[in-house]
């Protein structure tokens, strides 16, 4: 991690690195039950933490912005931002401590480092902006707050795998946490506005999100684009970050692991996904997901 500047605030931006980049470690994940009234701060911890309002009404102050949760929203900061939480209804939530970029997959438990501080550095200090750098150069700010349906399920796994600590969760976690940011991600750049070149792809993904299972070629879909295949093959890279093949793939594995979670059978989903093999369709998965269909199933 790159040496933060010491107090005092205002901070520069904080540049994360890539999604590449990033190895996630969980340091601590909890799911409470907690009473109106309940608060935490003004604190300034040592890591990065996601709340998550699972039902209930908390106010989150980061800085010198102010945000009311309610059931589904979640707030996102890290250990340059003064902030305090204060429940404003009985509230059920879920908090995950973490670590953007670390080698170890030890968890570090942030309570005994977490530090208080006064009313006046809450209110005059300046919420840091945390961004990952995109493919084309771009950077991408992470959400201080944000709403995003269907996270409880990745969240509770990574509860549960944290308190469980069966052999192999810290490499769980790490997978689980990488997932959650990504959701997040995307999440974030389906709230942009498509740029003309993106629109200029927009038939060749549509194409292959309708059928994943066609062994689509590159002249087949820059011909649905009407472009020259050299100049559809750089447009596309520069648009999603992958290859046509690679994205194919990817979209691919993505509803494969929609059918395993379904209960599908591997030759069912195989065939149907275009592979010629239950056996070329495991290695694929393993090779996107670093697991097995069955061991993904498992978890």
């Amino acid at each position: 991690m790159p040496q933060e500047p010491p107090y005092p605030y205002p901070y520069p931006d904080i540049v994360l690195g890539t999604m590449d980049d990033l190895q996630p470690t969980v340091n601590f994940a909890s799911h409470a039950e907690v009473p109106a009234a309940e608060q935490w701060g003004p604190r300034i911890i040592p890591d990065y933490q996601l709340f998550c309002l699972l039902s209930g009404e908390a106010e989150v102050r980061i800085g010198q912005e102010h945000y009311t949760l309610h059931a589904g929203d979640s707030a996102l900061y890290g250990p340059h931002c003064p902030h305090k939480i204060t429940v404003k209804s009985d509230a059920v939530f879920i908090g995950i401590h973490f670590a953007y970029i670390q080698e170890s997959l030890a968890p570090v438990h942030p309570a005994y480092s977490i530090e208080a501080c006064s009313e006046e550095e809450l209110q005059t200090s300046v919420r840091r902006s945390y961004k990952l750098e995109l493919y084309n150069d771009e950077l991408l700010e992470l959400p201080p707050f944000f709403t995003l349906p269907g996270l409880e399920p990745i969240l509770m796994r990574i509860v549960n795998e944290y308190l469980n600590e069966q052999p192999g969760f810290r490499v769980v976690l790490r997978a689980l946490m990488t997932e959650l940011l990504a959701a997040i991600v995307r999440n974030q750049l389906t709230k942009r506005p498509r740029s003309l070149e993106q629109s200029k792809i927009d038939p060749a993904l549509t194409a292959i999100n309708k059928q994943p299972e066609k062994n689509w070629t590159v002249n087949e879909l820059a011909a649905l684009c009407g472009y020259h295949v050299i100049y559809f093959s750089s447009l596309f890279r520069k648009c999603t970050g992958e290859s046509p093949k690679q994205y194919l793939i990817s979209e691919r594995i993505r509803k494969a692991k929609y059918y395993l979670l379904s209960g599908e059978k591997m030759e069912v989903i195989a065939e149907r996904l275009g592979y010629a093999s239950v056996h070329y369709f495991s290695r694929n998965f393993k090779e996107e997901t670093g697991l097995t269909p069955t061991e993904f199933k498992q978890q």
